[in-house]
């Protein structure tokens, strides 16, 4: 997050993100260049936030999770 962005601004991309991967997959569009694009933002933005975080006693990683 950039000094320019506020939290409200984080969430309704965040949704406009999701909402748009969704709508690709509900309507099978999952192998156009859109999904892909959509799915790697979604995905870069997980890692960014979650790649350190300990989900029960396994400490993730960009590289565990890259596998």
């Amino acid at each position: 997050m950039n000094a320019n962005d506020h939290p409200s601004d984080t969430i309704a991309s965040d949704f406009t993100l999701l909402e748009g991967l969704f709508q690709l997959t509900v309507t099978g569009h999952t192998e156009d260049w859109e999904f892909e694009r959509l799915n790697n933002a979604v995905y870069e933005r997980l890692l960014s936030n979650y790649a350190q975080e300990e989900v029960g006693s396994v400490q993730l990683s960009k590289t565990l999770m890259a596998g």
